[in-house]
């Protein structure tokens, strides 16, 4: 397959270093030639430094398949988007846009395109912690109906000091696999003698509507979120803000320094406590009970809602998430503490990396560097075999999805066509 990229950022370059790296075809067109050069470097694409809304640059990729409108700007995008369909006649287009409005199907089907939306994303993500704020890091397979999680072990849960295989009673009533085990920032796909130990993360895999009755079998201690602080915001928190204000029955309190935006809040969202003040300004967490929050947002999209969001633990708040803005953050924010740093426009690439849906996958995302989960029909080349006789190194079989549910399977399991195969793949002999 032949794709256009559309916008060298951060999605579009993430997008076009994946995509070359498994052998697509691969063109970017971006304004910026820093950008592009940049690009070069790393990716082996066809880099063209011109302007998307001249007819002579997009005559230059008019034979692709696939194009991908990834600026920074939603009405760019959607502008170049029906230029393509509208001048063009292309039929394939894939849109980034972060605004709320924008998440709509109807817009989709109005305009013959897809949207691959920011706010959606985050939204998501947010509104799984709310409800199980036991979970730090979670990715869905079809559309939500299974989901890999990441949970730290803590006493008394079911889990500590217990070997995999002394699970089989709580797998018995409710299928789940434990995909990964993190220790001491090392990566191990555990067997079933396996001790797990306090403080291990575990990366578990299971239906997304099981989620509740796990937690109860497995012994974890929750309480869905109740009090929220916002420390800072921007206009994607703003309408984060506003639809959980909707949609859930919390108690809400935003810290902001913009006068503006503090007047914004309250005179939208009157339920909502809004202090004004820097969310920096450690006299002013304290005073306002920060530390005594369930869930902490820094939505500020600013540098300093990092240092916010450590202010914020420090003072006892149960888990602080952060979004933000630039992807080389991510990493320093988890290793100062951070629980849940999302880095927007690289949930937004990945979204748009699985809609692609390459290589026969039914879906497909990154768990970590070097291994990926994904589902694959068994057709009549897989069908009638045993687990054991399409086994390889480089994968782990997770789960077979049957008659809509997932199972856990031994080697000796024989598959059916239609049954559909779950999977962790490791690249490179990882």
């Amino acid at each position: 397959m032949r794709i256009c990229i559309i916008g060298a950022g951060v999605v579009g370059s993430y997008l076009a270093k994946k995509l070359s790296q498994e052998g697509y075809d691969i063109a970017v067109i971006d304004r910026d030639s820093k950008k592009i050069e940049d690009l070069q470097i790393t990716a082996d694409i066809a880099a063209y430094h011109c302007d998307a809304f001249q007819q002579q640059c997009i005559e230059q990729v008019r034979d692709y398949d696939l194009y991908i409108v990834a600026t920074n700007k939603d009405e760019t995008n959607l502008s170049v988007a029906l230029m393509l369909k509208a001048v063009f006649g292309k039929e394939r287009i894939i849109v980034r846009a972060d605004k709320d409005i924008l998440s709509k199907k109807e817009i989709e089907d109005f305009l013959g395109i897809e949207i691959a939306n920011t706010f959606r994303e985050i939204y998501r993500n947010i509104e799984i912690i709310l409800e199980y704020p036991f979970i730090s890091y979670f990715n869905e397979l079809e559309g939500g109906k299974f989901i890999v999680f990441s949970y730290k072990t803590a006493r008394p849960d079911r889990f500590t000091n217990s070997k995999i295989s002394d699970l089989k009673d709580i797998r018995n009533k409710l299928p789940f696999t434990i995909v990964l085990i993190e220790r001491d920032g090392k990566l191990t796909v555990p067997s079933g003698e396996k001790v797990i130990l306090e403080g291990d993360v575990l990366y578990i895999l299971l239906e997304t509507e099981n989620l509740k009755k796990f937690a109860e079998l497995a012994g974890i201690k929750y309480s869905p979120v109740r009090e929220l602080v916002f420390l800072g915001i921007s206009p994607v928190g703003l309408e984060i803000l506003g639809r959980i204000y909707r949609e859930k029955n919390l108690k809400i309190k935003l810290i902001e320094e913009n006068i503006q935006l503090c007047e914004e809040v309250a005179s939208s969202y009157p339920d909502v406590m809004v202090i004004n003040g820097k969310i920096t300004d450690k006299e002013i967490l304290r005073s306002e009970d920060t530390g005594g929050a369930d869930l902490v947002i820094s939505a500020s999209y600013r540098e300093d809602n990092i240092l916010a969001c450590i202010l914020a633990k420090k003072l006892g708040a149960k888990k602080v998430l952060a979004i933000i803005e630039k992807p080389e953050y991510e990493e320093i924010a988890y290793s100062l503490g951070i629980d849940i740093p999302i880095v927007a426009r690289k949930l937004i690439a990945r979204k748009v990396y699985r809609r692609i849906k390459h290589r026969g996958f039914i879906d497909i995302f990154d768990l970590k560097e070097n291994m990926r989960i994904y589902e694959i029909n068994v057709d009549r080349s897989l069908a009638d075999k045993k687990i054991s006789q399409i086994s390889r190194p480089d994968t782990v079989i997770l789960g077979v999805v049957r008659d809509g549910h997932m199972e856990i399977v031994s080697g000796n399991y024989t598959l059916k066509a239609g049954d559909i195969l779950i999977v962790l793949e490791k690249e490179d002999g990882e």
